[in-house]
């Protein structure tokens, strides 16, 4: 896989509610949704998941989605806790994206395989780098919050910029 490919979601959207699971399901035959948690379903270190990304989850699993997080977090009560709230699946501990390890647990939760499957995140080189490892389709959201890890604002964002070219600001 070419350096190109690895980074390249494909698809981007400005809000993960811009996903329409009847497009995913009946158009591209995936059955399973893996997402990110913070910046993508929830503001960095919140346990508020907005009315729109609850509605949003509760439309994906009308349609017959399965949805499973897997998240980067370090504090597992609270992915346990907002999982649970939400009723669907998450992948204990820390997935460890870019790595695959997390998303083939995901994937083995939901008896879904990659070509069935959609990652779902607001991080280039964690959530769609993996997602492209592991074969599976990749949508980019942007980010939530401002509000997020130091690394990440100062050093990935800055990266994802130069790397998308703007891509995540024009519209879609």
């Amino acid at each position: 896989m070419s350096l190109r490919d690895l980074l390249t979601p494909d698809r981007l959207v400005r809000h993960v509610s811009e996903v329409s699971p009847i497009e995913l399901a009946e158009v591209r035959g995936i059955r399973a949704v893996i997402c990110d948690l913070d910046n993508t379903l929830a503001e960095w270190h919140s346990e508020t998941i907005d009315d729109e990304v609850r509605h949003w989850l509760r439309n994906v699993q009308e349609t017959g989605l399965q949805v499973c997080i897997a998240s980067n977090t370090r504090n597992f009560s609270r992915l346990e806790r907002i999982a649970t709230d939400l009723g669907i699946h998450h992948v204990p501990g820390n997935a460890g994206k870019p790595g695959t390890r997390g998303l083939r647990r995901a994937l083995q939760m939901m008896e879904a395989t990659p070509i069935e499957a959609a990652m779902i995140g607001d991080q280039l080189f964690t959530d769609i780098v993996a997602g492209n490892r592991a074969g599976i389709y990749t949508i980019l959201v942007n980010p939530l919050s401002p509000r997020e890890f130091i690394g990440t604002k100062w050093i990935s964002r800055r990266l994802e910029q130069v790397v998308l070219r703007g891509a995540l600001q024009r519209p879609v």
